[in-house]
């Protein structure tokens, strides 16, 4: 998978995976404001091209093709070890990429220090065990993409297994706000 790199000044990593139609520089400005002395490796998704762009295929009728996101959630696993930075190691993902990380957490729950989950769906995930990962979720109460109904079951299935979870519903959409971002900040000071 093809990456974009930006050296930091701090011991601390955010390793980025945009949503639908993003790209590498999708979410810098959002790391920018949470930690901008932070390492920076954003992952740029090799399903589809422009506004198709993603990290595994589309829905199909509202369904995920788990044969397809368990192949590549294993692919970047398999080679995660040996590119994981040191220090901390921050994930952060905004829908189809948020989505993305909920699938390496299945299979690799400690895979990180703390995982951000900008607005994911709730595609019947299967947890195991607990993690010391800390994790904390976002949603729009108006979000017709990733319905906030279902990202609250999501979030309860996740703490389960994550008891450093962070629910926070947003009076907005699908999109990120600077609301949203101070939140994510904030919490990420608190937890780590």
């Amino acid at each position: 998978m093809e990456q974009f790199n930006i050296a930091g000044k701090s011991n601390t990593s955010f390793i980025l995976f945009h949503g639908t139609g993003g790209n590498e520089y999708s979410l810098l400005q959002v790391v920018g404001d949470i930690d901008p002395a932070a390492s920076i490796r954003a992952y740029i998704g090799d399903t589809g091209t422009g506004k198709e762009r993603r990290f595994f295929a589309p829905l199909q009728n509202g369904q995920v093709d788990r044969a397809d996101l368990d192949a590549r959630a294993a692919k970047f696993l398999k080679d995660w070890p040996l590119e994981k930075p040191e220090g901390k190691v921050i994930m952060l993902g905004y829908s189809n990429g948020a989505n993305f990380l909920l699938a390496l957490l299945e299979k690799e729950p400690n895979l990180a220090d703390a995982v951000v989950l900008l607005h994911p769906s709730n595609l019947t995930y299967q947890f195991s065990g607990t993690s010391t990962t800390a994790l904390i979720l976002t949603a729009g109460a108006r979000d017709a993409i990733s319905s906030p109904g279902e990202s609250l079951k999501l979030s309860k299935t996740l703490a389960a297994h994550f008891p450093q979870t962070t629910f926070k519903l947003f009076d907005h959409g699908h999109e990120i706000t600077d609301e949203e971002v101070q939140f994510v900040r904030e919490q990420l000071a608190e937890q780590l």
